[in-house]
């Protein structure tokens, strides 16, 4: 019975992330674009793997996703917004884009960026990259695990303590980026920052995930004595949220850390040090 509640809240946790971000082509609403390319460096780099949803309402300095003419995906800031549309420009380009972008060629607004995840997944579909991969998933799976001992279930503690670190870490560093130019929060991507004030946002953004960790932790916890098939296979699911919500930290931080690198230059507060 207590298995079945925790399947039952395991779920309940999963199903929100997967509705929110199910992709277009399994009749969703979320597109995932490769965007190749510097136009838009540095806000986003070539290589970036851009998540986009569709809104309501876009506004200037929105970074948008929209279907040129050539019927290409292009990853550009709103720099002006007209009655037939959107005047588009890329954050490295002079010029504006040719053509205003009407409402209906937009994909969407990007709410997540991936640095260099699009020329991982470019590789992993090359002959080299299939063959590293395979080789990599097979040693993991004849990898022999003989003795079983409490460190089987320490691999997820930690997984979820470091996830949290890095959530916390992230959410200081958002906050103090927001403390130092409020304008700042367009060159990330703070959840619910479209509805809420950007600090606002990242507050309730890192108390919904120190939430989803410490209930992942509890879980853990509860079966950490259990050696069941079931059990087995809840820990590695608890394991890989607790890994993606690490990866997204670690993408954000990552994000952030230009800012500081800038404002350091401005305020030439190096040279003060020496």
């Amino acid at each position: 019975m207590k298995l079945g509640k925790i399947k039952l809240l395991s779920l309940l946790l999963i199903l929100p992330l997967l509705i929110y971000f199910w992709p277009v082509q399994l009749s969703g609403n979320t597109s995932y674009i490769m965007l190749i390319g510097n136009s838009m460096y540095p806000t986003i780099e070539s290589g970036t793997f851009v998540v986009v949803k569709p809104e309501q309402e876009y506004y200037l300095g929105d970074i948008i996703a929209f279907v040129n003419e050539d019927n290409r995906n292009v990853i550009h800031r709103i720099v002006e917004q007209t009655d037939e549309g959107f005047v588009t420009k890329g954050d490295n380009n002079r010029k504006i884009d040719p053509k205003v972008v009407p409402l209906e060629n937009v994909v969407g607004r990007s709410i997540l960026v991936a640095p260099y995840v699009g020329f991982t997944s470019l590789f992993l579909q090359t002959p080299l990259g299939i063959s590293i991969f395979g080789i990599w998933a097979f040693a993991m799976f004849v990898k022999s695990r003989p003795k079983k001992s409490k460190k089987e279930g320490q691999e997820s503690f930690l997984i979820l303590k470091i996830g949290f670190i890095s959530v916390l870490i992230n959410y200081v560093m958002t906050q103090i980026a927001l403390g130092i130019n409020i304008n700042s929060s367009k060159l990330m991507n703070i959840p619910f920052s479209n509805i809420l004030e950007p600090s606002i946002a990242n507050t309730v953004s890192f108390s919904m995930l120190s939430i989803a960790l410490f209930v992942l932790y509890f879980f853990v916890r509860s079966i950490e004595d259990k050696k069941t098939d079931e059990t087995k296979l809840l820990k590695l699911i608890f394991s890989l949220g607790g890994i993606m919500i690490l990866v997204l930290q670690m993408i954000s931080i990552i994000s952030i850390i230009p800012f500081f690198v800038n404002i350091i230059n401005e305020q030439e507060l190096v040279s003060s040090l020496f």
